[in-house]
């Protein structure tokens, strides 16, 4: 499995490219004048930015006054992001001993999305099924860096479409057929 590491990273950001109802998510990492964007879906965004505030919540209840400040820009994508992979799975965590949240980025396998059940020819499976030539991204950021992606991740994931009152689903400016009210405006 292919890691790479940012530790630190120079920047973090999670947002997202494109027009409400069109856009692509993307968490995006800098590192020495290395850009890694990562491929992910809204609601990763969301619960991300969601538990990331919790996770810096008790950090700053264990450590008062630790958090540093980011400059404003700061949790912004930079330029049109090319990703190198689509993560599955995104994990956080927190190192007491540098004061550093962790954040480890699991790639998908681009032929899980075309065949769910099928191993794809010549892969051998890792730990727990997992091609071992998939990719494994972890960064190291300030507390100030967390703070920012989760802010600028709401942010993006709120500057959709708004959801319908009645269903939930997204409202289209084009219209929308609601379930509840069996298909009828």
């Amino acid at each position: 499995m292919p890691e790479i590491n940012f530790d630190p990273v120079d920047a973090i950001a999670a947002g997202a490219v494109g027009e409400p109802g069109h856009r692509t998510f993307f968490i995006q990492a800098q590192q020495g004048g290395q850009v890694l964007s990562v491929l992910v879906e809204k609601e990763q965004v969301a619960v991300l930015s969601e538990r990331m505030g919790h996770l810096l919540d008790q950090v700053a209840e264990q450590f008062p006054g630790e958090e540093t400040p980011v400059e404003p820009g700061a949790g912004v994508l930079e330029g049109d992001p090319v990703p190198l992979f689509r993560a599955l799975a995104i994990g956080i965590g927190f190192d007491p001993g540098r004061r550093m949240v962790v954040l480890e980025l699991h790639e998908r396998p681009v032929e899980d999305d075309e065949k769910e059940d099928e191993e794809p020819a010549g892969e051998v499976p890792g730990p727990e099924g997992v091609p071992e030539d998939t990719y494994m991204a972890r960064f190291y950021l300030t507390l100030g860096q967390a703070r920012a992606m989760a802010s600028r991740g709401i942010e993006a994931v709120v500057a959709g479409r708004p959801p319908c009152p009645l269903c939930g689903g997204p409202l289209d400016p084009e219209g929308h057929v609601c379930p509840k009210l069996n298909g009828h405006g």
